[in-house]
């Protein structure tokens, strides 16, 4: 059975042109794939329209926008675990505890790089709910690898 959780963040993006701002963004996680965790940038439209008011239709009638999202970046669980404690990561995604009371991830794609700034409370709450779904070690079985094999397979034949 699937079971998934999201914990919305509050982040500060600093990009590589030293441009600094604030960045709605989600923590997702998903039993399917226990390994990994999701980081989403929202984008949000205060319109209410995803894709910016372009066909001129009036937003959500609630007033609260759209939100859809803008860049998803998939990196290990275990990364932001072990980064809220200690410098890791290699390759694409660091992570490391930036003060007294928040979390800093690099992620870095081509010669772009962008330092995201985020409170360590969220990332350990969604953590805390991250573990509780799929515990540290019991990863292998939530993993459905017969069904990923065969619709790799089966795209594969297209």
């Amino acid at each position: 059975m699937l079971a998934t959780h999201e914990q919305p963040l509050k982040t500060h993006v600093v990009t590589s042109d030293t441009r600094m701002a604030g960045v709605p963004a989600v923590l997702r996680y998903r039993s399917d794939d226990p390994f990994a965790v999701r980081l989403a940038f929202l984008d949000v439209d205060p319109d209410g329209d995803p894709d910016g008011g372009a066909d001129g239709e009036e937003g959500a009638a609630d007033g609260t926008g759209a939100v859809t999202d803008a860049i998803e970046w998939v990196f290990a669980r275990d990364l932001l675990t072990d980064g809220l404690h200690t410098p890791t990561g290699e390759g694409d995604v660091h992570v490391w505890p930036f003060g007294p009371s928040d979390l800093m991830i690099e992620l870095r794609s081509g010669a772009s790089t962008a330092l995201v700034i985020t409170p360590q409370a969220a990332v350990r709450m969604f953590l805390c709910h991250a573990y509780a779904i799929v515990p540290a070690g019991s990863e292998p079985r939530h993993l459905d690898l017969d069904r990923a094999l065969a619709r790799l397979v089966d795209h594969g034949q297209g």
